[in-house]
């Protein structure tokens, strides 16, 4: 019986490891046109909630981590740590009329916009996704796209690098939650009072509720001061 698995395992050692299938590869032409297609079918979550953390170092060291509810533009803010230290009592912040600025559909950079240069493919598993340079058609603002990596299965953006003002650059990340496309890291640098600031930021724990009850976006109200009791 021993002698049995012996000889097997000895078959098996023999016997070569089938290789890999090759990834079958898109043309780039093709890549950007289902990627226009993916953006314009593109759903956006109006109420969810997530938390994130944000590393700042430089002129100014902080960390913090947020938890954040989200209904249309309406935000609440949560922060629940200071520098690896849980607040009591979370600070909250209520806006109002505040847009969302980690969305796909305001970061994914336009084929209407940019000219998009195929730099080759980036093998992620059984997958390829699809990395270009991205050169401005006419003068924009002052953030700047520079390249786009497009996923090969969704055909979202998967990574964007840009520029900005003050030698400014960075990059955001996106990751599939639940049904929806969503930022999973941001990162940035810039040239900030004779030194370099650099900021990184991860988005965690999406949660996507049909609703938020009303009272999550009213303004808290301070808490009761109770006078001391007058001396004997």
């Amino acid at each position: 019986m021993i002698a049995g698995a012996a000889f097997a395992l000895a078959l098996a050692a023999a016997t070569p490891a089938p290789s890999a299938t090759p990834v079958a590869l898109l043309a780039p032409e093709s890549v950007v046109s289902r990627y226009t297609a993916a953006l314009a079918a593109l759903a956006e979550p109006r109420v969810f909630a997530f938390e994130y953390t944000i590393q700042q170092t430089g002129p100014r060291t902080l960390e913090q981590t947020h938890r954040v509810f989200r209904s249309g533009n309406d935000e609440r803010d949560e922060t629940i740590t200071v520098n690896g230290n849980r607040t009591h009592t979370p600070l909250v912040r209520i806006f109002r009329g505040r847009p969302y600025r980690y969305t796909v559909a305001a970061l994914a950079p336009k084929p209407s916009a940019y000219e998009f240069v195929y730099a080759g493919p980036h093998k992620d598993g059984k997958h390829a996704d699809y990395v270009f340079e991205l050169v401005p058609k006419r003068k924009l603002g002052p953030i700047a796209f520079t390249r786009v990596t497009i996923d090969g299965v969704t055909f979202l953006p998967q990574a964007v690098a840009f520029t900005g003002p003050h030698a400014a650059s960075g990059s955001v990340t996106f990751v599939k939650a639940d049904r929806y496309w969503v930022a999973r890291s941001a990162s940035a640098q810039a040239k900030v009072g004779g030194g370099v600031a650099h900021e990184v930021l991860g988005f965690v724990r999406w949660r996507f509720p049909k609703s938020l009850p009303r009272s999550t976006f009213a303004v808290p109200r301070p808490l009761r001061t109770i006078a001391p009791a007058p001396l004997p």
